[in-house]
């Protein structure tokens, strides 16, 4: 067992670059889809364009801000546990305190 992992390591390490690269061009694919979607039924070509480019750059700040949000509440999670962990609660209850176990997707 421990032989058939350390054959796939080399192969897990090449593939997740990979992964991440197809997770990025969906991503970039569904923004674009999402924005086509909103501004399909403007009438003329130019100002579709336009719309689709203001979608595309609304839908990416939604991302980034979402993206902060979520960063955000786990360095107050952080903070919050060390704090629990400097008074004296061990670091298990500390976490379960602080962490829900529900997180958004990244």
């Amino acid at each position: 067992m421990k032989k058939t992992i350390h054959r796939m390591a080399p192969l897990m390490a090449l593939a997740l670059p990979l992964m991440a690269g197809c997770v990025s061009a969906n991503s970039q694919e569904s923004n674009k889809a999402e924005a086509y979607a909103k501004c399909s039924y403007t009438p003329n070509p130019d100002a579709r364009e336009k719309c689709i480019k203001t979608e595309l750059a609304l839908i990416e700040a939604r991302q980034r801000s979402d993206a902060q949000r979520i960063q955000t509440d786990r360095e107050a999670a952080e903070e919050r546990q060390a704090i629990l962990e400097a008074s004296g609660v061990s670091r298990e209850d500390a976490k379960q305190t602080t962490d829900s176990g529900l997180h958004l997707p990244d």
